[in-house]
């Protein structure tokens, strides 16, 4: 009967393989050695301060950060690229980890770096693919990366999945604007080209922007029914969890057909959709928390907190200190429980085993070399003294034979 329940056992955690699980083990390993509060900070890509860069990673150990169009406004490349290399050594230095450096470069409408690095800006996707299709789009992403590389930042916060056909809509001039069916197609060969290149790519905005309004400015809610995000919104993202996508960002939207208190970035209800429905293992993220749509919503606690409880791995946010502190008091008196954290942080951690590199250091123990010293010291002193017991013998009994010698002698005359 055991080995049965055994085998059943077995079979179970084989068919439920998640998307990092195989570094899971080294990055138990680093999570080992990690404070509570490092774990945290590991959790939050706050948009990046050069001006606090050295405290902020010193001091509170973000897993990233979000850099923005203002970073990369600079003739010389060289100053950026310098700065870039000098937070990462800080990280490696501080931590023995790599930072995660995430950019918006959908193209069109939202560029960060082709703004001022390139002749011209990165079109959208809708226009790539009017004038030259889906390999069109390729093509340029495989540009986008290779600049986003030239500048050391790994992970592109894009695609956008988000459906939409309507120029009406507010979303409708980042996505692919299309066909249903194109757009899984788009979804489906971009994120393979990312995973294919090493490359971290990000699809947003989940559950799905619909015809929503802006929510950097102010609340949206969803009225649509369930079944249209079955049939339509959810497909584009599941595509891209098919293609082993390492990362899904969540709108701040209000969607009613599974929780119409909460933007489904702090709802419980939607992760546990992304998680359980969608069968998704990689990592969540929030959209910014600092956001008009979410500061009204979060009630006592800080969006920060509802944030890591409802199932984020990592949060976006432009309001580090507030949130980071919020989130760390809370995991310290339980409001957060430290298993959520470490659950959190092995995804981030196998996520940058995967794509970053990082690597589990053994610790340099000396205690096993001092007392091998200590002990070959000992026998040294030992054989040390042996031999200066003889040499003192040795040299008694020279003296003794020379005055036995000399009495003869004297005998003798």
């Amino acid at each position: 009967m055991v080995i049965i329940f055994e085998i059943i056992a077995l079979i179970a955690f084989c068919s439920t393989s998640e998307l990092f699980e195989d570094h899971y083990k080294e990055a138990e390993k680093i999570l080992s050695k990690m404070t509570l509060e490092q774990k945290v900070g590991q959790m939050f890509f706050p948009k990046f301060n050069n001006d606090t860069k050295d405290e902020d990673i010193t001091k509170k150990f973000p897993g990233g950060f979000v850099l923005f169009a203002n970073d990369f406004n600079l003739t010389d490349e060289n100053i950026i690229i310098n700065n870039i290399d000098y937070i990462q050594k800080l990280s490696q230095k501080t931590m023995k980890l790599p930072l995660g450096l995430a950019v918006d470069e959908e193209g069109g409408t939202v560029v960060r770096i082709s703004k001022y690095h390139r002749s011209e800006i990165f079109p959208s996707p809708h226009d790539i693919y009017n004038q030259s299709g889906l390999e069109g789009i390729l093509k340029i992403d495989q540009e986008k990366r290779d600049l986003l590389r030239k500048f050391k930042m790994n992970v592109n916060l894009a695609p956008v999945a988000d459906m939409s056909d309507n120029p009406a809509d507010y979303i409708y001039p980042r996505t692919l604007g299309y066909s249903l069916n194109e757009t899984i197609n788009y979804i489906k060969e971009d994120v393979k080209s990312y995973v294919n290149d090493n490359f971290t790519c990000c699809t947003k905005h989940f559950p799905g922007y619909g015809n929503n309004i802006n929510t950097h400015t102010g609340i949206a809610i969803d009225e649509r029914e369930y079944n249209v995000f079955l049939n339509t919104d959810f497909k584009p993202f599941q595509a891209g969890i098919e293609e082993k996508l390492p990362m899904i960002l969540v709108s701040h939207n209000i969607v009613k057909c599974k929780d119409d208190k909460y933007p489904a970035s702090i709802s419980k209800n939607w992760h546990e959709t992304l998680r359980n429905e969608l069968n998704y293992s990689g990592l969540i993220l929030t959209d910014d928390l600092s956001m008009d749509a979410i500061k009204q919503y979060s009630g006592v606690y800080s969006p920060a907190i509802i944030a890591i409880n409802v199932g984020n791995d990592i949060l976006l946010t432009s309001d580090f200190n507030s949130h980071l502190e919020a989130a760390i008091e809370a995991a310290k008196n339980g409001t957060i429980s430290e298993d959520t954290v470490n659950k959190a942080c092995r995804r981030i951690l196998a996520w940058k085993i995967k794509y970053l590199g990082a690597k589990y250091e053994e610790e340099n123990d000396h205690s096993a070399l001092i007392i091998c010293l200590f002990i070959v010291g000992i026998i040294l002193f030992r054989i040390i003294i042996f031999i200066l017991l003889k040499l003192c013998v040795f040299k008694r009994e020279n003296n003794s034979d020379s005055i036995d010698n000399q009495n003869t002698i004297e005998n003798l005359i």
